[in-house]
């Protein structure tokens, strides 16, 4: 298990960095300090590999995509919230990196790295929806584009630069949309 680990971990990294087209299974086994043979011997292929990796990585992200999906009393701050958690995954782990980056490049049957948290930002929204907390000239579904655009942009973004700090403007970013999203408190006299 030992060397699966190891492989899967230097995987993330080399399909992080190089996508799928461009990533050297040589590169992985050099970089995990095992043979080919060990390589070949755990995962028979390179798109073997590759589906692990993503595997792993959609297991991360599930967990947080979960606990966002508890009732939450206040589901807009529940959309905005889940998005920053998912950029901070994205930032400090390899893994979910290139598992987004994998499902994104080889556009897989399930419809990619969106999959993950679509419904859930849909629920959540439908939620707010139901509790009048959402805007009425905004419907659920702009504000599930949205999150989509801000979380596969910030993957792009984390590609180039994996330590850079996108939780921090996503944070920012939310704060500015949630204003407008939000229905308007009712008057009262």
């Amino acid at each position: 298990m030992l060397t699966r680990g190891h492989l899967l971990h230097s995987a993330a990294r080399e399909f992080g960095h190089q996508g799928y087209a461009g990533a050297s299974l040589q590169e992985v086994s050099r970089s995990a300090g095992v043979s080919m043979g060990a390589l070949t011997f755990h995962f028979p292929t390179k798109n073997a590999l590759a589906t692990a990796v993503i595997e792993v990585g959609n297991a991360e992200a599930r967990q947080v995509v979960d606990h966002a999906a508890e009732p939450d009393t206040d589901p807009l701050a529940a959309v905005a919230r889940l998005t920053r958690d998912l950029v901070e995954l994205l930032s400090r782990s390899p893994m979910v990196r290139a598992a987004a980056r994998l499902e994104n490049e080889r556009g897989g049957p399930d419809g990619g790295w969106g999959v993950l948290w679509e419904a859930t930002v849909g629920r959540i929204l439908e939620r707010a929806r139901q509790r009048q907390e959402l805007n009425s000239a905004i419907e659920p579904e702009t504000v599930v584009q949205l999150t989509t655009h801000l979380l596969y942009g910030a993957a792009v973004i984390l590609r180039s630069r994996p330590g850079g700090d996108e939780a921090d403007t996503l944070a920012r970013i939310w704060n500015a949309v949630l204003q407008g999203t939000r229905a308007p408190a009712a008057n009262v006299s």
